[in-house]
């Protein structure tokens, strides 16, 4: 068990082909997360369904799926008390998906400041000043159809050259188009990052890297015009992809 007195959580969101993925492993590679663990949807999924893909489970299905990821997290924060949690979740609805997780951290911070505090009690040492706090970071990863489209292809390479070699779902254009119609921003009860992935020039990459860093060290790095700026580009994206 770590003995970590502040715990990030981060939740990379968004829809397939955003790229949640992407900036997730390089997070991961930098040695300020060596020691962070990562709690995989698609790991969960296989535990209870092994043979089929994220596609094949119904809406009900991917309901508990969220539930058991949830429970997971909450799970490694009250029991190993983790440098940093890391996740991969669409977050795609308020009440079913972004409420819940929210929800479920306050919880968990809940059962560690108490057992924080019955252990010192126990002990006969002093309650810390500075209780264990879990702290919330989620990045809303977004881009526009012709990134969208480019990565499917980059996908379909790989799938035909390699194989599916890190086990994940695989989804085509149907698949981000059912996710795109469905998710719901902004989010309930947080306020992310938004990030627009659609330009792949290594100047724009590494802008994006700044700001991921910046903000799970518990900064935000754009002004609030900024904020609102994306959140209206990234909303008129979903209503353009919605509407095509």
């Amino acid at each position: 068990m770590g003995n970590n007195q502040v715990i990030l959580v981060s939740v990379f969101s968004g829809l397939v082909f955003s790229g949640k993925s992407f900036f997730r492993n390089w997070v991961m590679s930098l040695p300020e997360y060596k020691d962070a663990v990562f709690v995989s949807m698609d790991d969960v999924r296989q535990r209870f369904w092994p043979t089929r893909s994220d596609v094949h489970i119904v809406k009900i299905e991917h309901v508990f799926k969220n539930e058991a990821t949830r429970f997971e997290v909450k799970t490694k924060l009250i029991v190993e008390r983790p440098q940093a949690v890391f996740l991969e979740m669409v977050m795609l609805t308020r009440k079913a998906h972004q409420v819940p997780f929210v929800e479920m951290l306050e919880s968990a911070n809940w059962y560690l400041q108490t057992i924080e505090r019955e252990e010192a009690e126990r002990d006969g040492k002093p309650i810390p000043e500075l209780p264990i706090t879990v702290h919330f970071r989620c990045i809303y990863f977004y881009c526009d159809l012709e990134a969208v489209r480019r990565r499917i292809a980059y996908r379909q390479r790989e799938l035909e050259t390699v194989g599916n070699i890190t086990n994940a779902s695989v989804f085509d254009f149907d698949g981000f188009l059912r996710g795109a119609r469905q998710i719901e921003i902004p989010p309930a009860g947080y306020i992310p990052l938004y990030l627009n992935t659609s330009d792949e020039s290594q100047e724009s990459l590494v802008h994006q890297r700044e700001e991921v860093f910046s903000f799970l060290r518990g900064e935000m790095p754009i002004s609030e015009e900024e904020l609102k700026r994306r959140v209206a580009e990234a909303v008129a994206m979903l209503e353009q992809v919605r509407s095509s």
